[in-house]
């Protein structure tokens, strides 16, 4: 129940505030011909040998289709491997609002979700909890659905990924209260399956840019150097059969990915201030939400020549402002929690 009224509630606060819309895909003009390309820069490029093209060329192809192809060695595997960490930050933000961060979807993440959870409700009254998965990848879908159950409340088909479909467990006592999942280009794999699976069981809303659409198991080719070329063949699906590609937020907000990836370094700063680190911390891209305290009304009243017969509050002697998150994304979801606290609590 909650999990419904928190999409019909962030429908309508999508509605009230200034959304960026989905980006639109350019028509790219189409590229030159890479066998043509290669000819050409062997016959007439100088100072590098066939061997050095080659190895040149092999590893910008790959790298353009991270996630879909990759060079492997060693014993075989079945799914694609990214790389990352798994729970890679916990934190308490607005004083009742969990934040996690994940860097992979992998064996254990799980338990270290679990664990960072209840440790902040042990010492705070949670209202609500951010899942970041920007950025986030891995290749384990085994983990992607335990860390989904800990979240969904009954039992039903999650994923399948050529194993038979994968049921949900719910835990005895799953994270209860109003979820937010964030998710941008850089999800991939297991991690864009967690977010979908979290969406199909109704246990979330999802808040970012669309998703990598890399949700997907591979197979492994023989190569004539001895290793293998290991490319993704088969599509992630749904408990409902749907197989998962990109997976478009239930609200969309824009960001571009050095942006992005500056405000995972510090939300509460800037692009520019996150190069500067001596910049002071302004809200200026958050329009949509008004932190102007009360003092600070009446003393522009003030300054304006309304004199409403109220003197305004000396400013020295006050505190250093409270840190305002500037990441546009994370901001959304807070906001978004914040405000189904409130309205949940008036319903009291």
């Amino acid at each position: 129940m909650i999990r419904r009224f928190l999409k019909l509630f962030a429908l309508t606060f999508a509605g009230l505030l200034t959304t960026a819309g989905l980006a639109q895909a350019e028509t790219a003009a189409a590229a030159p011909d890479f066998k043509q390309v290669y000819e050409l820069l062997r016959t007439n490029l100088t100072g590098m040998t066939d061997a050095e093209l080659n190895s040149a060329a092999v590893k910008g192809l790959l790298a353009q289709l991270h996630g879909r192809a990759s060079l492997v060695g060693g014993s075989a595997e079945t799914t694609l491997s990214q790389g990352g960490t798994g729970l890679i930050k916990s934190a308490i933000l607005e004083s009742n609002l969990a934040y996690l961060r994940v860097g992979q979807v992998g064996d254990g993440l799980a338990s270290q979700v679990n664990a960072a959870y209840r440790a902040m409700t042990a010492t705070n009254k949670i209202v609500g909890l951010t899942l970041d998965l920007r950025f986030a990848d891995g290749n384990d879908y085994t983990a992607a659905v335990a860390t989904a159950d800990l979240f969904v409340t009954k039992k039903m088909p999650l994923l399948e990924w050529g194993k038979g479909t994968e049921n949900s467990q719910p835990a005895p006592e799953p994270i209860s209260g109003p979820l937010v999942v964030l998710v941008n280009g850089g999800t991939s794999g297991a991690a864009e399956a967690l977010a979908a699976a979290l969406r199909e069981a109704d246990a979330g809303l999802i808040i970012g840019s669309p998703t990598a659409g890399w949700a997907m198991t591979a197979r492994d080719f023989p190569l004539k150097n001895g290793e293998r070329l290991r490319i993704a063949t088969n599509p992630v699906k749904l408990g409902n059969g749907a197989a998962i590609s990109r997976v478009s937020p239930d609200i969309a907000v824009t960001v571009s990915p050095d942006d992005e990836r500056a405000y995972l370094k510090n939300p509460y700063a800037t692009r520019a201030q996150n190069d500067n680190p001596a910049a002071i911390v302004t809200n200026n891209l958050l329009s949509f939400v008004d932190h102007t305290s009360e003092a600070d009304l009446v003393r522009q009243k003030l300054k304006d020549g309304d004199n409403v017969g109220v003197i305004a509050p000396a400013p020295a002697g006050k505190g250093p402002p409270t840190p305002v998150i500037a990441d546009p994304v994370l901001a959304r979801a807070l906001d978004l929690l914040k405000g189904l606290a409130i309205v949940r609590e008036s319903r009291l």
